[in-house]
């Protein structure tokens, strides 16, 4: 132990004599110091700066879509001429059927219903309130769309409804508020069918008996027609023979005898007998009395016709 302190000593005293003692010594004998180099490491060489590659994306060009070719402006068409309506194959036998008014004709643009449509039973197409009066009464009421009501009459552009046919109580409602119209052309439209089969019967009875209505006035009378364009002779039941013998023979095929109700008195025309006849005759609207003329000239009748329209008689 004793020996370490010494040693410990040693070492100071050495280290505090290098320390101080040293210097004055080199001062004195003129010793420079040693030097000492201090070698710096080289310093490393800059890296060189990286540029850095700056990659530029373009944005992806639009696709051009393709022009349209421009469509060939299309050629004005002429419109093609309608064909003509095929004309109605003519017939056979020669008869040509008589030409028929329209319903609007017939009755004037619905100002005119025939009066045998009344009374008739009609269907409301909607509801309106329907001032009707009794006398010198009148009063209000409510009526709704399908509601049935009668027909009694007409009052220029509006037709007089009542609830019931014999109903003193009537209003006025315009015809299209009804279906009036539709009835009076079905019932017109079957009407010309049967007009027209009647008028082609008479047709082919006098082609093919030109000469019936002749002989059927000779038998009817027992002596053959007069010559001359005498008055035509009437029975005492007030009938004319040669009226009784045209229809007979088919003549006119829509007045029976047997429907005639009054018969009327000659009058001479232009050199033509005319003599009216009223009978009943089924209609577009049911049975109702007609008038119809005999118009005749030498003993023979030319035509019948009707005294209202002057249409012939089938």
């Amino acid at each position: 132990m004793k020996g370490l302190l010494i040693l410990i000593l040693t070492v100071a005293m050495g280290y505090v004599a290098y320390q101080y003692g040293y210097p004055i010594l080199t001062q004195m004998v003129k010793l420079e110091p040693p030097k000492v180099e201090v070698v710096k490491a080289p310093e490393p060489a800059p890296e060189p700066k990286r540029k850095k590659k700056i990659t530029v994306i373009e944005a992806p060009k639009p696709a051009m879509e393709p022009k349209p070719e421009p469509k060939p402006e299309p050629k004005p068409q002429m419109a093609a001429t309608p064909a003509p309506a095929p004309m109605p194959a003519a017939d056979p036998s020669g008869y040509v059927p008589p030409k028929i008014p329209t319903v609007e004709e017939r009755t004037q643009n619905w100002t005119v219903l025939p009066p045998s449509i009344f009374p008739r039973q009609v269907v409301m197409k909607r509801d309106l309130s329907l001032a009707m009066k009794i006398g010198n009464n009148s009063a209000s009421r409510k009526v709704k769309a399908g509601e049935q009501l009668f027909a009694i009459g007409q009052e220029g552009g509006n037709i007089l409804v009542a609830p019931t046919a014999d109903s003193p109580m009537r209003g006025p409602v315009a015809l299209d508020d009804t279906n009036i119209k539709e009835i009076v052309t079905a019932g017109y439209e079957n009407w010309k069918i049967a007009y027209l089969a009647s008028d082609r019967r008479a047709f082919d009875y006098r082609k093919s008996n030109p000469e019936a209505a002749t002989k059927t006035v000779a038998s009817a009378k027992g002596k053959a027609s007069p010559a001359g364009n005498d008055k035509p002779s009437r029975d005492k039941d007030g009938t004319y023979p040669l009226l009784l013998a045209s229809m007979k023979s088919g003549q006119v095929t829509e007045i029976k005898p047997d429907a005639i109700k009054e018969w009327g008195e000659p009058v001479l025309e232009d050199g033509i007998w005319k003599v009216n006849v009223k009978y009943e005759t089924m209609t577009m609207f049911g049975k109702f009395d007609t008038e119809a003329q005999a118009q005749i000239k030498n003993g023979v009748i030319e035509k019948w016709i009707y005294t209202g329209s002057g249409e012939v008689v089938p």
